[in-house]
């Protein structure tokens, strides 16, 4: 088998995706040891990339910078002279950068959207077998040798930074080696997120009920959110939102026994770090193949003739009824939540 020694990843964006090539870079690594594998990714995510120990550099693009940012990652990438560009996003700006920096092969991602199509728009099932994305990301370099090791996504947390989260949970009063659950009230659109009420009522019931401590995390824009959880809510409870950054926010769910997210990011952070999850999920579906991956994980979702009425997420529902999250009870959640705890 042909030797390569310079491999490029390109996959910009978001969360969940980013970590969900995490086994591809594993694999790709494994195949060859000895290359120096780089990825590009946008700025805000790169932190991501600092918990895969394979991968060597890290191309940032900052989308503020536009055109000009993309000419300047353009200008860094063809200096490398990679032998292999692994294009995981396949948009604009990938097909760009691939027809501009001399990589002497290129391999893309194929991202059936005709299937998709089919799926939202006419609610027909063209998928057949339901393949996650991170085994689709990782199809992308059989060509080059690159085989599944049967294991999911991972991700490591340097100790340093699993040290100074453990320190701030406990400087808050909670103790970071023991029953911890971690709430993700937030997504990146509204028709994403179950109701803030119950994960209110949730959270109650967690406490009273398992006496597991409980986290909530999120980024600043759930800043607001989760302090409403916290002010009415009595308990071993705390709020982290807004306080740590991806890296960070990857040590505090390696702490948790497990995590109860929206169809978002954390949901796929929780699951590289071995920490089963109870995913809500509203208007998406399992055949896009984003659904959780370990064993222990389980989904909340009621079945609606209406889904999936979106890929990504809306701001909006077209039926503006939001029946796919509102529909999903709080008895529902609490008992796959059970269902993952160790029984006593």
């Amino acid at each position: 088998m042909k030797q390569y020694n310079k491999i490029l990843i390109f996959r910009l964006s978001s969360i969940g995706d980013i970590i969900l090539t995490s086994t591809l870079v594993r694999c790709v690594k494994t195949q060859y040891p000895d290359a120096q594998i780089d990825f590009v990714v946008k700025r805000q995510f790169s932190l991501l990339l600092t918990l895969m120990p394979e991968i060597t550099k890290i191309h940032t693009f900052d989308a503020e910078e536009g055109f000009n940012g993309l000419l300047k990652l353009r200008k860094t990438l063809a200096k490398e002279k990679y032998d292999v560009m692994l294009d995981i996003h396949k948009n604009w700006r990938s097909l760009f950068i691939r027809n501009t920096i001399g990589a002497s092969h290129v391999y893309r991602y194929k991202k059936h959207l005709m299937k998709r199509f089919f799926m939202i728009r006419f609610k027909i099932d063209a998928y057949h077998i339901v393949r996650p994305v991170y085994l689709r990301f990782l199809d992308v370099a059989k060509k080059i040798g690159v085989e599944y090791d049967n294991k999911q996504t991972e991700l490591f947390i340097p100790k340093e930074i699993q040290k100074k989260v453990d320190d701030y949970i406990e400087d808050a009063g909670l103790k970071p080696h023991k029953n911890l659950i971690v709430l993700c009230p937030g997504a990146s659109f509204s028709n994403k997120k179950w109701q803030i009420e119950k994960f209110q009522e949730l959270a109650q019931r967690i406490i009273d009920r398992t006496k597991m401590q409980v986290i909530l995390l999120g980024g600043s824009k759930e800043k607001t959110a989760c302090e409403t959880i916290l002010n009415n809510v009595q308990g071993a409870i705390m709020s982290v939102a807004g306080v740590f950054n991806l890296a960070e926010s990857a040590a505090l769910l390696n702490r948790a026994q497990l995590t109860v997210a929206n169809d978002t990011g954390m949901l796929h952070l929780s699951e590289a770090l071995n920490v089963p999850v109870v995913g809500i999920y509203g208007p998406t579906v399992r055949q896009f193949g984003y659904f959780p991956i370990l064993q222990k994980s389980k989904v909340a979702e009621v079945e609606l003739a209406c889904r999936p009425c979106t890929k990504m997420g809306m701001n909006y529902c077209p039926k503006n009824t939001f029946d796919c999250t509102q529909k999903i009870s709080v008895d529902t959640v609490f008992e796959l939540i059970e269902t993952i705890l160790p029984k006593k």
